[in-house]
């Protein structure tokens, strides 16, 4: 009697050890799938995993071919200047910040600027961007928390963006944005740019 018992006992521990782990290995398997469905800000990635996270056909042979374009002593010359807050040359424009592929399509899971429209007085779009021309380049300034720059401070744009109501077109390339020290984040880009100005 006393070693049925004993084995009796055996087998409730087994049968409650046994329940544990099914409900933790159940438990495990939701967090990730909770885990895995959290949508990432494109925001969020580094230039690195951007690269990583496109097929062929979306862009990751673009990143193969271009060098990284460091315009940001131009940045620091426009948001230095005394009278930046009413330079004349600072144009308003509406900007899409996701990633333009090289085929020219929006993917919209990707930090970057796709679409850009300057903005005229009869517009009824919100402007989230100032625009300003400085030695050859366009400096972009966003005006909102919302801009194309990756986790660590990149603007990718795979083609080349023509300006609605505009003459001047931006050109394709990874361009480093311009860190600001005192706020604590990026804050502008300055791109290369074809056309008059």
């Amino acid at each position: 009697m006393k070693n049925a018992k004993i084995v009796m006992g055996a087998l409730a521990l087994a049968v409650v050890a046994a329940t544990i782990i099914a409900c933790n290995k159940e438990k495990t398997t939701q967090q990730e799938s909770q885990a895995s469905q959290k949508v990432t800000s494109p925001n969020d990635l580094t230039l690195a995993e951007m690269k990583e996270a496109l097929g062929w056909e979306e862009g990751k042979a673009f990143f193969e071919n271009q060098s990284i374009k460091d315009y940001t002593a131009v940045c620091e010359m426009v948001l230095n200047d005394c009278g930046f807050a009413e330079k004349e040359a600072g144009l308003p424009y509406v900007i899409s910040w996701v990633f333009r592929q090289p085929d020219g399509i929006c993917n919209y899971n990707m930090p970057g600027s796709c679409l850009v429209i300057r903005k005229k007085d009869s517009s009824s779009l919100q402007a989230n961007a100032l625009g300003y021309f400085e030695n050859g380049k366009l400096v972009i300034v966003p005006t909102t928390e919302e801009n194309g720059f990756t986790a660590d401070g990149y603007l990718v744009i795979g083609s080349t963006i023509e300006i609605q109501y505009d003459s001047i077109a931006i050109q394709e390339g990874i361009y480093t944005a311009y860190y600001d020290e005192n706020v604590g984040k990026f804050i502008a880009v300055a791109v290369d740019y074809c056309g008059a100005d």
